[in-house]
């Protein structure tokens, strides 16, 4: 397909934010707003038909102050920081406290919540790039994100890659939720396989306690469970992968493959999606759910937990792609 670019709406400040939709031989397509890089469609081929699997809004108003970080590149550190502070190298730093206590996906320094600058794109990739300023919401370092989306065959790779002039943070993730049915109805019906043999539990406010066994437990989904099975469907939870960096949902005849070189993934069911103007026929709670590829929450405050820290001249690189095939 041709290289398809619009504008998607105008920021506050008169800069345009761009759509730009990318596609592969097989009918597959993938849009992407420079707006917080933002997978705002996945649209799959199934039989006669084309359906969008990712939770998304039709207008930039929908996205910006989004809450829910729908389809976001959270950068620079996604997932949650226990009451909004870290200590490195002896200096304690800061942060913002937007989720209970907690800081969670970097407060207002989310470059989720920025306008991104696209550096190439080609029919069926584009590569986009945003800077985080040094103490921006609290967060060490001139930090400079690269994130690269490839299609092909079905097959959709997101690469990072983070440089930083001072040793910093880094933890980015990507936000899209996904219903294989594509219409917003609950995702209760979803079977889930993650390839993970510990998970990270957690206190009342969602920072971690400890990383325990899934065996015999609700967080076993080493054979596939429906999401509805146990825990009323309700998940916010990271699982620290195996030997296979790898999860499968399977519902409506499709089959999402996960698969990755970071060492954990956060599950989350959705319980708490907001109603919104949406492109599915539904939005709200269990709309859709969320595979945030990523190191373990609060990482920065746990020496037990793998080093999360980039020091300046070192380049920071990671990859998570998402298979869509018919079953």
């Amino acid at each position: 397909m041709a290289i398809q670019t619009s504008v998607f709406g105008v920021l506050p400040d008169g800069e345009e934010v761009k759509r730009i939709t990318i596609g592969d031989e097989e009918g597959f397509s993938v849009s992407i707003l420079t707006y917080g890089a933002i997978i705002q469609s996945f649209m799959v081929p199934v039989g006669d038909e084309r359906r969008n699997i990712v939770f998304a809004s039709p207008s930039l108003e929908d996205y910006i102050g989004d809450s829910s970080c729908k389809g976001q590149i959270v950068a620079p550190y996604a997932n949650r920081i226990a009451k909004g502070r870290f200590t490195l190298d002896g200096m304690e730093y800061v942060l913002e406290v937007n989720n209970g206590p907690n800081n969670l996906h970097s407060g207002s320094a989310n470059l989720g919540q920025k306008n991104w600058n696209v550096i190439f794109q080609t029919e069926n990739s584009v590569v986009l790039n945003a800077e985080h300023r040094d103490g921006e919401g609290g967060f060490p370092g001139n930090i400079s994100v690269t994130v690269a989306y490839l299609l092909e065959k079905n097959r959709l790779t997101i690469s990072y890659t983070m440089v930083s002039d001072r040793k910093c943070v880094v933890n980015p993730t990507n936000h899209s939720y996904f219903n294989l049915k594509g219409d917003g109805s609950p995702i209760l019906d979803h079977a889930v396989q993650i390839m993970a043999d510990k998970v990270v539990l957690v206190d009342d406010t969602l920072i971690p306690t400890e990383v325990a066994s899934v065996a015999g437990t609700d967080f076993d989904f080493t054979s596939p469970h429906t999401v509805g099975d146990r825990r009323d469907g309700m998940y916010d939870h990271c699982f620290v992968f195996a030997s296979v960096k790898k999860a499968k949902v399977e519902a409506a005849g499709l089959r999402l493959v996960v698969d990755t070189d970071r060492p954990a993934m956060q599950l989350y069911t959705g319980q708490f999606n907001p109603q919104c103007n949406c492109l599915w026929e539904k939005s709200g709670p269990f709309c859709a759910l969320a595979l945030e590829t990523s190191e373990y929450p609060d990482a920065v405050n746990r020496k037990d937990f793998p080093c999360v820290v980039l020091e300046p001249g070192q380049v920071f690189k990671s990859r998570t792609s998402y298979t869509v095939e018919e079953m």
